[in-house]
């Protein structure tokens, strides 16, 4: 006599299942016509009715419709598309405030739109008690009045403006300090110099408002926001050209020097090996596999192909000055078109600006 164990009952229902599951559609218990049909897109031909009538005793406020419906617009009912997906969050965006240099440049960069930073700026003016001549929140622009210099008869000056930084929600804040001895006019513009003209002068005060900012933690929230100062250009400095096949560009709204400093930081960040560079052609030789920094495969690649070598590619990259800027371009040295890692070099590139 043989006994019927449990797992062996589930073993018989599980096959029936599975039997009796693609027989549903050939008893026509599904599909177009049958009971358990799709009925996801049956609204596209439901048919108007009548209003209903209330009568003049009642209120009929209930039943109203809660939104407009526009009337249908003449011709052919155009097909609904599935909608795209939404936009990644952009990683880029800073979460500190840092002080950037470059030579004797040095300005600060936060993850802030120009719009969220404006407000706070005005704020630590107001908090240091340091009146401005001009406030403009649609160039981006504040000039201070002369400001008193302690145990001297000079006077300073400071100019502070917001730029886009290199990412889109990243702002970059600038300052130029000027002096006199107390015989320029108040109240009259001056002539602002291409440079500071006391650089420890502009470093201590670059610096007071790099601190005020990274204490204000609300900035990231955007609490208060200039509306104004969000006519301010927000895309980032850096973006990136895939209109040409086989041909990504990333374009630079820099100056050279800053972008052969940024691009060669970048390549160090990416961990990205340079054999060879000629900075009077503006071009660099690097070695690229394809990943960053050398990234273990994955379990597939490991299971699939797991011996094979990731193929090394020597690339140029050329840095050509633009009226706007530089593009930065990057091709293969020898062999066949890697149109792939071309690709993925330039966007690499761009995810490991600073």
């Amino acid at each position: 006599m043989k006994v019927v164990t449990p797992s062996l009952c589930r073993f018989v229902s599980v096959s029936a299942m599975l039997l009796i599951m693609p027989g549903c559609s050939w008893l026509g218990l599904t599909g177009e016509d049958g009971m358990f049909r799709d009925r996801q897109g049956e609204y596209l031909q439901a048919e108007m009715t009548e209003p209903m009538n209330i009568p003049s005793d009642l209120d009929s406020f209930t039943i109203d419709d809660l939104y407009y419906i526009p009337p249908e617009a003449p011709g052919e009912r155009a097909l609904y598309e599935t909608p795209p997906p939404p936009k990644p969050i952009d990683t880029r965006v800073r979460t500190e405030v840092v002080i950037q240099r470059f030579g004797d440049r040095a300005w600060i960069v936060l993850g802030a739109t120009p719009g969220q930073v404006w407000p706070r700026l005005r704020d630590y003016f107001v908090s240091e008690g340091i009146q401005l001549a001009i406030d403009d929140p649609e160039s981006g622009i504040m000039e201070t009045t002369w400001v008193p210099e302690a145990d001297s008869d000079l006077r300073n000056r400071y100019r502070v403006w917001v730029e886009p930084g290199l990412h889109a929600g990243n702002s970059e804040v600038y300052v130029l300090q000027t002096s006199d001895d107390g015989s320029s006019i108040e109240g009259m513009p001056i002539t602002w110099p291409e440079d500071s003209t006391n650089i420890e002068r502009e470093a201590t005060f670059l610096v007071s408002i790099s601190q005020y900012l990274a204490d204000r933690t609300d900035i990231y929230r955007g609490s208060s926001v200039s509306m104004l100062a969000g006519s301010i250009e927000v895309q980032g400095k850096a973006s990136i050209d895939a209109t040409r096949s086989g041909d990504t560009r990333l374009d630079l709204r820099i100056d050279p020097e800053r972008a052969w400093s940024q691009v060669t930081q970048s390549l160090n960040n990416a961990g990205i090996e340079v054999v060879g560079s000629d900075r009077d052609a503006a071009t660099m030789q690097v070695v690229f596999t394809g990943t960053e920094d050398g990234d273990e495969p994955g379990f597939f690649s490991r299971l699939f192909g797991g011996d094979d070598e990731i193929e090394e590619r020597t690339f140029e990259i050329d840095l050509v000055e633009t009226s706007t800027g530089v593009t930065v371009r990057a091709r293969v040295v020898d062999g066949e078109p890697a149109p792939y890692q071309q690709d993925l070099l330039i966007r690499t590139l761009n995810d490991n600006l600073v």
